[in-house]
């Protein structure tokens, strides 16, 4: 009897085989593609090829002889559709059109591509709940560094249990959390897990000039995590890792409380960022996240100003310091009919709209769905001290703090709730950062 292992390496090298023409992984996707462990955990640099490699284990799943069920989970839908997309790249690659077999291709409410009996199926990770009770035989989870540990433990895993399927966790690290134990039992291959570090430098497309380049712009620290795939702990973070993921839940649903938007400008090379805010002081969620990089100031204006035409009438707090200011302006006459203020920081005034975050993060007032990038910021956002002495809190270099900014200030646009006990010492905090603000509301 064949060893059934080996006839999964004999398929995996006939499928890759197949596809060569087209794409050839490097060694370290080869690997990948290659372990017959149940539970694969890969730790990736940015622009290794993860997308490439994933894609190639969800299509080589799907052109099984035997009936397949592949679902691909990220922290957002829009994520998951990276992935799916890239399978039906993949596919396009294989079959010509005259060619192709009977695929069908759904792409609403969610990506669903069926062939015959087998199916693959791209989610958010949002709605775990909704995904309970189901049955697959492979469940890759994209950013699984960035998604409730609820969502592995309780959603995806149980999904394998009756029939022997494989689970693959790929992701940038993000601290000490559920996906570094992960890839801990894989170093000594506890519970039959496979764990490999994927440094960007494995990718011949990487280039070593500009990863000298990377190394000198950016800090140890961030090129340790965003390139050599390492697991670093958290170190002089303003937001804790426990307050981050007690505020973050599987999904978020609109109610009839009051909005709250805040803006970030970008500048050169960062991002304008946009936070809508529901609820108060008291109680918040996060409705709708944005960033984005327009060539000019008009467009930018625009870009928020579409957003915020879905909340009408709701106030804004936008960033109002240098040129802000000017922007500003731009904003209040794009937004007719709604208050509009700029808010200009100072040394004190942005460390009290940080302290507010800070705050409402630990008493777990406020809730957001696992993007990304928005966790990324908040765990790399920090307190320094310059060698005058004086503390400054910004992004550790190497990342942005777009996001965070235009939280905190959604944060501050809030309305009190009096009807509730209110911290003493936040309410004057409040009065000094932001009274003329709320006084208009």
């Amino acid at each position: 009897m064949t060893n059934p292992l080996f006839a999964s390496f004999l398929y995996v090298e006939a499928f890759l085989d197949r596809i060569s023409e087209h794409w050839t992984p490097h060694a370290g996707q080869r690997e990948f593609l290659f372990s017959p462990a149940k539970i694969r955990v890969l730790a990736c640099g940015r622009r290794w090829g993860k997308t490439d490699a994933c894609a190639a284990a969800v299509l080589a799943d799907l052109l099984r002889p035997e009936p397949t069920r592949s679902l691909i989970l990220a922290p957002t839908l829009d994520q998951a559709r990276l992935l799916f997309d890239r399978v039906l790249a993949f596919l396009e690659w294989l079959f010509p059109a005259e060619s192709a077999p009977a695929f069908k291709v759904r792409l609403t409410p969610y990506p669903l591509l069926t062939l015959e009996e087998s199916t693959v199926v791209a989610r958010s990770g949002h709605i775990g709940r909704s995904l309970r009770g189901n049955e697959a035989t492979h469940v890759l989870v994209d950013e699984a560094a960035f998604v409730p540990e609820a969502l592995v433990t309780e959603v995806a895993m149980p999904m394998l249990a009756t029939n022997n399927g494989r689970l693959t966790l790929i992701s940038t690290p993000n601290g000490l959390n559920h996906f570094w134990r992960f890839f801990k039992m894989g170093e000594t291959g506890e519970n039959g897990v496979w764990s490999r570090r994927a440094p960007s430098s494995e990718s011949p497309h990487v280039s070593k000039s500009y990863l000298a380049m990377q190394r000198k712009l950016i800090s140890e620290r961030a090129f340790d995590i965003e390139y050599e795939a390492k697991f670093v702990e958290a170190s002089g973070s303003v937001f804790t890792a426990e307050s981050i993921e007690a505020c973050t839940v599987p999904e978020i649903f609109r109610g009839e409380e009051p909005i709250s938007i805040g803006i970030d400008w970008g500048r050169y090379h960062d991002y304008t960022a946009v936070a809508v805010l529901e609820g108060t002081r008291n109680g918040a969620k996060l409705v709708e996240l944005a960033q984005f990089n327009q060539a000019t100031w008009p467009e930018m204006v625009d870009r928020a100003g579409q957003i915020a035409d879905r909340y009408p009438h709701a106030p804004v707090l936008c960033d109002g310091t240098g040129l802000g200011d000017v922007v500003a302006g731009m904003a209040a006459a794009r937004m007719p009919g709604r208050k509009v203020e700029a808010f200009c920081f100072t040394h004190l005034k942005k460390q009290n709209a940080i302290e507010s975050l800070k705050y409402a993060l630990e008493r777990h007032t406020l809730q957001f769905e696992p993007d990304p990038e928005l966790i990324r910021q908040l765990k790399h956002f920090e307190a320094q001290v310059s060698q005058s002495g004086v503390r400054t809190l910004n992004a550790r270099v190497g990342y942005h703090d777009d996001l965070v900014i235009a939280l905190a200030l959604a944060q501050l646009g809030l309305r009190a709730c009096h009807h509730r006990p209110v911290h003493v010492g936040v309410e004057r905090m409040f009065e000094n950062v932001g009274a003329r603000f709320h006084r208009t509301h």
